[in-house]
């Protein structure tokens, strides 16, 4: 390198600084305008922005008109994830003054109906979050025998104690449902009977599956997987009022 590219070289990295230091003097000057949120594309619309805005207008009352470099990115991160709907939050800021947030909402696999108090979701991480006011959820629905009082804050059926076996039942029979693609396309409901054994409604045919208690359960899916797609494609799906699978290594139809 001889000397006039050394001096340019130079020249180049001490532009660069000059650049970087006048950025971080104007960044701590520069007054929020606005604040721009995305939602990263899902099937579900459990949240909206107003949601957001009321979790981050709490925290910054004044928020609009002052300095950016007053908010806390990592601090006001962490508020908008205890919204029991969200996923992830990442905050950041722009040149222009905006505040930018991306939401990822999470995935519910089950709507649990409790006897006598408020329904809930699960997600696919066995997250619990309050069903949405925005709009129905198509997902895979539990009713019946079911006893738990869900307070609308965000805990996980695999960590919290509080959480009852049942709940903790469902939520492993709905992740296996949901991540076979013929079951999920196939179960409507789950249904808990009195003596905590579990009953599924199918969307095709019009009869009922006793799974039993949920030992083995994998083992009877499967069995019932194979009679669906080996022996009642064949036969009808109206043929049999009841299926029953509680019995090792058997499934016992009735007839209609």
């Amino acid at each position: 390198m001889n000397k006039k590219q050394k001096i340019l070289s130079f020249s180049g990295i001490g532009i660069i600084i000059i650049v970087l230091i006048l950025y971080i003097f104007l960044s701590e000057k520069t007054l929020c305008k606005n604040v721009d949120i995305t939602f990263i594309k899902t099937e579900y619309n459990l949240i909206n922005k107003k949601d957001i805005e009321t979790v981050i207008f709490s925290e910054y009352k004044n928020l609009l008109g002052s300095p950016v470099d007053n908010v806390n990115l990592e601090k006001l991160e962490k508020k908008i994830e205890m919204i029991p709907a969200v996923k992830n939050a990442e905050v950041f800021k722009k040149i222009n003054g905006v505040l930018g947030i991306t939401i990822e909402q999470r995935t519910p696999v089950l709507k649990v109906l409790p006897e006598k108090t408020k329904g809930f979701y699960i997600d696919e991480n066995g997250e619990l979050m309050p069903l949405s006011k925005k709009g129905t959820v198509r997902v895979l629905t539990a009713t019946g025998n079911i006893k738990y009082k869900y307070k609308g804050e965000k805990i996980s059926v695999r960590k919290d104690s509080s959480v009852t076996q049942t709940v903790k039942d469902l939520y492993l029979l709905a992740k296996y449902l949901n991540n076979d693609s013929f079951f999920k396309s196939q179960a409507e409901q789950i249904y808990v009977k009195r003596n905590n054994e579990y009953e599924l409604v199918p969307l095709a045919g019009n009869h009922i599956v006793l799974l039993g208690d949920i030992f083995d359960y994998r083992k009877k899916l499967k069995y019932l997987k194979y009679f669906y797609t080996n022996t009642l494609c064949e036969e009808g799906w109206q043929k049999y009022k009841y299926i029953n699978l509680k019995f090792k290594n058997q499934i016992v139809c009735t007839k209609r």
